[in-house]
């Protein structure tokens, strides 16, 4: 079967099934800027490579298999970006005859000095149930879970076991050398390293973290009013707590996004008293003062 090319998707498809809803994926370009990641074609910014890679498709429309760069397709070799790196550190250091001796020394040892040892590679647990559909977790790979037989042998599955790596406009992987300029190039940097596609894993899956809400606030002579801007939110799984000198605030959005916060109050307040309301915008806290004064902030400023 064909394999979508579009930003996001990178699902296989059958042309029976291609239709105007069928591909849900981003018509813009990667922006990756002051440690913000996102797409040109719609406001969600996260700081994460993984967060990026998983922001949904802003835009539907039918898959497509043709190759993104139709004037000049994208080769696989990937050499010309590779970093030219010594392969014996104490013989760079001694063709450099007028170096002072104390810098050659400090040159070996740094390069002498042990590597971090990398992260055991996770796996799915022998006879663990995978549904149909599932795709596989690992770096630089999209396939998808057909069958036990089909999808879970031995070296099917190519990819990196590093993490992603941008640097100076260079982008590649922390496991191994090719470096590429394009944000599509780095996507198809092929996988250093063979093995089973990890459907499941063993690691608990990261909560992804929303972006801070926008907060305001109004008050009376007993009571002030805090609106937190935030739609869709889950509010079987949301919470807001109250203590007598802070708001712990706990929303979880529709698509599993969760944001937490803990505002330190300016002043007390009568935490028995005080209440919360999702609405389809916003949540509603209404903190009831245990003193009738004035606060000239939210906030306290200690």
């Amino acid at each position: 079967m064909p394999k979508c090319t579009r930003n996001a998707c990178g699902q296989e498809y059958e042309d029976a099934t291609n239709d105007a809803m069928a591909c849900q994926y981003h018509p813009g370009k990667p922006e990756f800027h002051e440690g913000l990641k996102g797409w040109t074609c719609c406001k969600p910014r996260v700081h994460s490579f993984d967060e990026f890679m998983d922001i949904k498709g802003c835009q539907l429309g039918k898959h497509s298999s043709e190759p993104k760069h139709k004037d000049d397709p994208f080769k696989a070799d990937l050499t010309k970006y590779d970093d030219v790196l010594p392969s014996n550190p104490q013989e760079t250091a001694g063709t450099n005859a007028s170096a002072p001796a104390s810098n050659t020394a400090s040159t070996v040892a740094a390069a002498k000095a042990p590597e971090p040892e990398p992260e055991p590679i996770d796996e799915d647990p022998e006879g663990i149930s995978v549904p149909i559909g599932a795709q596989c977790k690992r770096n630089g790979c999209n396939a998808t879970y057909a069958s036990e037989e089909e999808s879970h042998q031995n070296n099917q599955c190519q990819f990196h076991p590093g993490k992603a790596l941008f640097h100076e406009g260079n982008k590649g992987w922390t496991c191994c050398k090719p470096r590429a300029t394009e944000f599509d190039e780095f996507l198809q940097i092929k996988g250093c390293t063979s093995g089973r596609h990890l459907f499941v894993g063993t690691k608990p899956d990261k909560k992804v973290q929303a972006e801070k809400c926008r907060r305001d606030f109004y008050q009376s002579g007993s009571s002030v009013i805090v609106s937190i801007y935030a739609k869709k939110i889950n509010r079987d799984v949301s919470t807001i707590e109250f203590t007598p000198t802070a708001l712990k605030v706990h929303l979880v959005y529709a698509d599993g996004k969760e944001y937490d916060d803990e505002i330190e109050l300016f002043a007390e307040i009568d935490s028995s008293a005080s209440k919360f309301e999702f609405l389809s915008t916003k949540a509603e806290v209404t903190l009831v003062k245990a003193v009738s004064a004035q606060w000239p902030a939210l906030e306290s400023s200690s």
